[in-house]
């Protein structure tokens, strides 16, 4: 008899109308194609419909006449096992007759009573259900155009004798058979509507006729209605009114006092999967997640029989099973699901369920086992006709049993007999693998170890050793990083069985050296039974099967273990990552090493175990494997680790005379432990915290301390564009000669503006080289360099001096290194400034007007040393007018902090500029050195400032005397110079004043050719004493309008000093 714990197929298939085709006989290549194109074409536009092929009217199930009154039987049950079956595949919606024949069929009368018989065949067989019938005429001539009348009145004579209504008629033409396809989904549109009418209409009756259910015995009938209502609601795809009802169901059983809690648990499991997966159907999750909740709630304490316990949690897993999956089904959609509630909860509830339901099983197990031996337990379960009720319950009112020979209890050591051969593994493990899928996605990733774990529990049962241990060792690592020692121990204790289990030698040591150290949580007798069992190990020896549960297989497993150890290998532990009994720490004793010293380094070694043990061999690996066959510790028997006692080795090696300036590092420690077999403990990441003071992973091998000495000669500070020689003298101090010398001198500075090179050389660059071949003790070499900075910076000079030294037969390089800061400073301060020719400060020049450039030069505040400045060069550019020689200065001058330099130079702008043009001047050359220094002269450019030129095309100027006398006349002559290429017309006003008589041209329009000049006449008599104001002419351009009178008038002389009369 087959439980009812899950769900039955129909509830989880999806649901869709039921529809009859009779009349077709597959055999007909014609009816296959129409069959085809009817079972292919499920999915139309009012939803998909499920065909079955009726070949004989009797194949429906008998339809069970209603009695009523008070003879009625009890209700004995609420659901009829094959109820869904029933109307889902064997009770059809709709019939529909396929029947060849045209409308101007030659044998129509005979073809049309023959159509209405097998319709009333088909009636018959249905036994007057709701059932709707309708007729398919194929036809295989074209279709008529146009109104035919034949065809209207053979149709309308049809469907009266086949008792059909005039839209139960249809015809499919098969005259072309790429369009057959169309003509089926035109058809299969109409049948789906006439099938959901047909569901309609049955919801219609039970409601009627659970109306009339009102005495409180009619319970069980109220809830099969209703469950009967909502199914077929919900192949009508109306889901708000199924859903709608399905609760209502769920109500009314929970509701129901019935005495077969069974039933109604099962009852309602059904409905509750129907609510759960029409609200996620329906877009609401979270009335989905709510109803399954209230429902777990609700039943998870009808447990029942005592005996049947492991039933109902097997009933549980099943509920969070099937509800995990709509809600995978939902999230596979779209939905998007929240870190804490996802599926991956509900599949590892049920999971958990399972693992419950497994450990109630070994309550009952020998107890069964030994009835089952004595063969009690053959007995033969009829199926009951009810969803939910066992084999002895009968009718609540007569309690009768359906088999009076056979207990209760009977049954149930039966059903316990069965549990007994149930593979819990089988269903666990693909149930942790969904969880571990969904908690990988939603990232919390201690909950995905956890699940790993149980999977390689359920593998370990399962005898599936390989993928326990592999699914275990993935999560080993991240325990071992976490440090949950607790954790980590008991999934160790796991890997140690499957290890034992598979006979692999290697991964049963490396799992030994972890578990017998002291973090671990296993008790001291069994870490000291795994010890003696990793020595038994080396020795060749099986390991005690005590260490493990699997008892039952020691004869095999020793076998295995025993050829494995027969072969005498050696086996490499990799103890880096893993928590294992033996700690090492290996350091070198100070950070570096001179070429002609020992490299000294210590090795503690510590174990955690709980007996001795005896090490045979250390060997230490490096980067460098020059060295790694020359640090072996090899006296076996001498080296003993007593439990948590420290052990310090020590180790000396020679440096190699070429591996000068390299850096050693420890890559490895390889600890042996010797026997039959041999085992290596590897430390390829080493832990160099040997004590506070020594905890280096890795020196450097530097030359022999240099007895050489450098004394260097230069001037301080540097000045910026010097040419400074640096003097240099090697004085070798060593007790012997030395060879290959080699000094290097590097500057180095931010802005790359300092470099030298040698007096004979040309190029500078930031390095340079000078190479001795041999230099006798006590004797000394000089170099010399110049040295030249661009600009103000700090910078420095470094000076490498390598060389080889003979000692005791071995040649030993040495190196000895000096540094010097330095800094630059300018050698003076250079400024400059343009004047007119009366001295006054002027930012803008016009051309044929003389200016002057003057120049100070200045001392260094901070600078100690005088300058001797040797020359003066200017070079002005070629649009002013200059004379080269009248600026230079030939005698040498000292500038002290406290004296100058000046110099004055005067130029004249040229004709060639354009108006208001931004113009150079040129640059200055200062020829300089350092006073009394025997050096090089450096020059010093200066750049001479910019100035604004402006073209005027015509020049005014006033000649007369120095001074005026009272009542004396005064000649003042007025210049008019016209540089530019075209006549120009002057209008000039003069305007006397009161201070002066004026005789000449007061107002004048006036012309002067190209490249002419005129002067005008005038005669002025003072008639005030004191510093007057000269009358100055108002002139206009009448070709040059924008050009003021102030600006061409402007170096003419404004004022004059007139003195009072001698003659009184």
């Amino acid at each position: 008899m087959k439980i009812d714990i899950g769900l039955p197929d129909e509830l989880r298939c999806p649901l869709y109308p039921n529809i009859g085709l009779a009349g077709l006989n597959l055999k007909n290549p014609l009816h296959s194609s129409i069959w085809d194109a009817f079972t292919t074409n499920m999915t139309t536009d009012n939803g998909g419909g499920h065909y079955i092929l009726i070949k004989d009217h009797n194949m429906f199930p008998k339809r069970k006449e209603n009695i009523l009154g008070i003879n009625k039987p009890p209700v004995i049950g609420i659901l009829h096992r094959n109820w869904f079956t029933k109307h889902l595949r064997q009770i059809p919606a709709v019939v529909i007759l396929f029947y060849e024949l045209d409308w101007n069929d030659s044998h129509w009368t005979e073809k049309q009573l023959d159509c209405g018989l097998q319709l009333n065949y088909l009636r018959s067989g249905l036994c007057n259900r709701g059932t709707k019938l309708a007729l398919v005429l194929i036809q295989k001539n074209s279709l008529p155009t146009g109104e035919d009348a034949l065809a209207m009145e053979r149709a309308a004579s049809l469907t009266s004798v086949c008792e059909l209504q005039s839209n139960s008629l249809f015809v499919l033409p098969v005259l072309h058979a790429d369009h057959l396809v169309g003509y089926v989904i035109r058809l299969q549109n109409v049948f789906i509507e006439q099938a959901v009418q047909y569901y309609l209409s049955e919801t219609k009756r039970i409601k009627s006729h659970k109306d009339t259910l009102n005495r409180p015995n009619y319970q069980f009938l109220q809830a099969r209605h209703l469950i009967k209502v909502s199914f077929f609601h919900e192949i009508r795809k109306d889901i708000g009114t199924a859903l709608k009802h399905y609760n209502m169901t769920y109500n009314q059983l929970i509701d129901t006092k019935v005495s077969n809690q069974h039933e109604m648990k099962i009852l309602c499991g059904f409905v509750n999967f129907k609510i759960c997966q029409l609200s996620f159907r329906a877009g609401a999750p979270l009335d989905a997640i709510a109803q399954f909740d209230r429902h777990v709630r609700q039943f998870k304490s009808y447990v029942g029989h005592s005996l049947l316990e492991f039933q109902h949690l097997h009933w549980l897993a099943n509920q969070f099973e099937f509800f995990g999956d709509l809600f995978n089904d939902t999230v596979c959609a779209g939905l998007t699901a929240l870190q804490t509630k996802h599926p991956g909860f509900y599949y590892l509830q049920s999971a958990q369920f399972h693992m419950e339901r497994r450990n109630l099983v070994d309550a009952f197990r020998d107890e069964v086992v030994a009835i089952s031996k004595e063969g009690e337990l053959n007995i033969k379960i009829p199926e009951t006709k009810y969803f939910g009720q066992f084999p002895w319950e009968g009718p609540p009112m007569y309690g009768t049993m359906i088999n009076s020979d056979i207990s209760p209890e009977d049954y149930m050591r039966y059903y316990q007999k069965q549990e007994l051969e149930f593979d819990y593994s089988r269903v666990v493990i693909p149930l942790l693998n969904k969880a571990v899928g969904h908690f990988k996605q939603y990232k919390p990733t201690r909950m995905k170890r956890y699940l790993m774990i149980e999977m390689g529990r359920e593998y370990y049962l399962a005898k599936d050793y390989e993928k326990a241990y592999s699914i275990a060792m993935c999560v080993l690592h991240e325990y071992r990083k976490e440090r949950w020692y607790r954790i980590l121990t008991h999934v160790l204790e796991l890997c140690l069985k499957c290890s034992y289990l598979l006979g692999n030698v290697r991964n049963y040591i490396e799992i030994c050296c972890e578990l017998i150290g002291s973090k671990m949580t296993l008790p001291n007798e069994y870490k000291g039974v795994l010890q003696l069992n990793l020595r038994g190990v080396l020795d060749g020896k099986p390991p005690q099967p005590s260490s493990t549960p699997d008892s039952s297989f020691c004869d095999t497993i020793t076998q295995v273990w025993t050829k494995a150890l027969s072969l005498n290998q050696t086996y490499s532990i990799e103890l880096s990552s893993l928590v294992s009994f033996l700690s090492c720490k290996a350091s070198f004793t100070a950070p570096f090493f001179q070429i002609d010293q020992s490299i000294s380094l210590k090795l503690v070694l510590r174990s955690s175990a709980l007996q001795d043990l005896q090490i045979s061999k250390i060997s230490l690996q490096f980067d460098k494997k020059e060295y790694n066959d020359i640090v072996v510790w090899d006296n076996p028997g001498e080296l003993l680790l007593m439990p948590n006692e420290d052990k310090v080795v020590s180790f000396n090696l020679a440096p190699r005379s070429d591996h000068t300036g390299l850096v050693l590092k420890i890559a490895s420690v390889k600890v042996h432990l010797l026997g039959a077999n041999s085992i290596i403990l590897q430390y390829s990441e080493v832990n160099c915290r040997v004590s506070a003071k020594e905890s280096y992973s890795s020196t450097k091998i530097i030359p022999r301390v240099s007895k050489t000495t450098m004394a260097l000669e230069y001037h301080s500070p540097f000045m910026v564009g010097e040419n400074q020689e640096i003097k240099g003298d090697i004085q070798n101090n060593e007790p012997y000669a030395i060879t290959n010398i080699r000094l290097s001198v590097i500057v180095r500075s931010e802005s790359n503006s300092v470099s030298v090179r040698k007096e004979l050389e040309h190029e500078f660059t930031s390095t340079l080289e000078f190479v001795f071949s041999k230099l006798e003790s006590g004797m000394s070499a000089s170099i010399s360099f110049i040295a030249r900075c661009q600009m103000v910076a700090q910078f420095d000079i470094s000076y490498v001096l390598s060389y080889n030294i003979l000692s005791e037969n071995s040649v030993y390089p040495c190196e000895y290194t000096k540094d010097t800061k330095l800094s630059s400073v300018l050698p003076f301060n250079v400024s400059t400034y343009l004047m007119s020719s009366r001295c006054d400060p002027i930012d803008k020049l016009y051309t044929c007007d003389r200016c002057l450039i003057y120049t100070e030069i200045s001392a260094v505040a901070h600078t100690s040393s005088d300058i001797e400045v040797t020359e003066l060069r200017y070079d002005i550019t070629n649009t002013f007018i200059y004379e080269e020689d009248s600026g230079n200065t030939l005698k040498p001058l000292v500038l002290t902090p406290s004296n100058q330099i000046n110099n004055c130079i005067a130029v004249q702008p040229k004709d060639t500029h354009t108006s208001l043009m931004k113009v150079a001047l040129g640059r200055m050359q200062i020829h300089w050195r350092r006073n009394n220094v025997a050096q090089h002269v450096t020059c010093t450019e200066v750049m001479l400032p910019q100035v604004e030129v402006q073209t005027l095309p015509v020049h005014l100027t006033n000649q007369l005397s120095s001074y005026g006398v009272l009542y004396s006349p005064l000649y003042v002559k007025l210049c008019i110079v016209n540089v530019s290429r075209i006549v120009q017309e002057l209008d000039i006003n003069f305007d006397p004043g009161d201070t002066f008589m004026f005789a000449g041209h007061k107002h004048l329009r006036y012309k002067i050719l190209p490249s002419s000049k005129e002067y005008l006449h005038y005669r002025l008599v003072p008639l005030k004493a004191g510093l007057l104001s000269l009358p100055l002419p108002t002139v206009k351009l009448l070709r040059y309008q924008d050009i003021g009178s102030n600006l061409l008038t402007s170096k003419l002389t404004k004022h004059i000093y007139v003195r009072p009369s001698l003659v009184g």
